[in-house]
């Protein structure tokens, strides 16, 4: 197994930090699956190199990276110290950072290999809609894979009331306390008016309807952050979309930070077997 690693520049030029995992030895091109985290989250969360692991011993070479003004930064990748960048995240910075990643994939910066004519994206919680909306506009995007996700661009301030809205706008910010942390997470409110400027860009569904590639949704029932709901509002808009629904399991599939055991817990295996076997059967 090899481990490549990588600092691009994304939105705004702040840094990106990558890695690759894939077999030592590849007797052709393979498939490559890129990961989109998630908010509040970050490429290392919980385990994720055991997942990047499962992958490239079933023959794929799994990117992931951290979002550009996901809050950490390459000296602290898995705290959330620059929570200025955090504040000022939005959709379309993480459009950009996508095609950041695309194009480096794409060129000569990169030192592996991989069958352009299979490209997945995997975007979990508010990481699906931005896999969704990236894939919608690409082309070159093969299958997509979408976990816990929801189901619209309005996360995090779709429920709040109007004199919340009229409160965020005057301050220019508000805040969510991470649960993990304890931070007060400082949530922008140019998040809110880049919707209110581009909601067409932004219309999640109309971005699914459009799709026209492999499409599969999991998620858990127990899901308390991301109701299993939003997994069948996503299916609403897809007939031919595949849901794979886990029982008895929560937004992280079990997963906590940090995860010290060797071992995946057994909600996210069943998430990620069944991925695997999606882009397979998707070939």
């Amino acid at each position: 197994m090899k481990r490549l690693e990588y600092t691009l520049k994304g939105s705004e030029g702040l840094p990106m930090l990558v890695d690759v995992h894939l077999a030592s030895s590849l007797e052709s091109k393979s498939p490559l699956v890129i990961y989109a985290h998630g908010i509040n989250g970050f490429k290392d969360w919980g385990g994720m190199n055991l997942i990047a692991q499962k992958f490239a011993q079933a023959g794929f070479i799994f990117l992931k990276f951290n979002f550009s003004h996901n809050g950490t930064t390459p000296a602290q990748p898995e705290e959330f110290a620059n929570l200025e960048a955090y504040k000022e995240d939005s959709y379309l910075k993480r459009q950009f950072d996508l095609n950041c990643i695309l194009n480096f994939v794409l060129s000569e910066q990169s030192d592996f290999q991989f069958d352009e004519s299979r490209l997945s994206l995997i975007g979990h919680s508010r990481g699906g809609p931005d896999v969704l909306l990236f894939a919608a506009n690409e082309v070159r995007i093969n299958r997509v894979i979408t976990w816990a996700a929801v189901a619209h661009c309005q996360t995090p301030w779709q429920n709040l009331e109007a004199d919340a809205v009229q409160k965020w706008s005057k301050k220019g910010y508000y805040t969510r306390e991470n649960g993990r942390t304890g931070q007060q997470m400082p949530i922008g409110y140019s998040l809110f008016e880049e919707y209110q400027a581009h909601k067409e860009r932004l219309n999640l569904e109309k971005a699914a309807r459009s799709l026209s590639i492999p499409w599969l949704i999991v998620h858990g029932d127990a899901d308390e952050a991301v109701f299993v709901k939003s997994a069948y509002d996503l299916k609403a808009w897809r007939d031919d979309a595949s849901v794979f629904i886990i029982e008895n399991t929560g937004h992280t599939f079990d997963r906590t930070h940090p995860w010290a055991a060797r071992e995946l817990p057994d909600a996210s295996l069943k998430k990620v077997n069944r991925s695997i076997e999606f882009l397979q059967e998707a070939e």
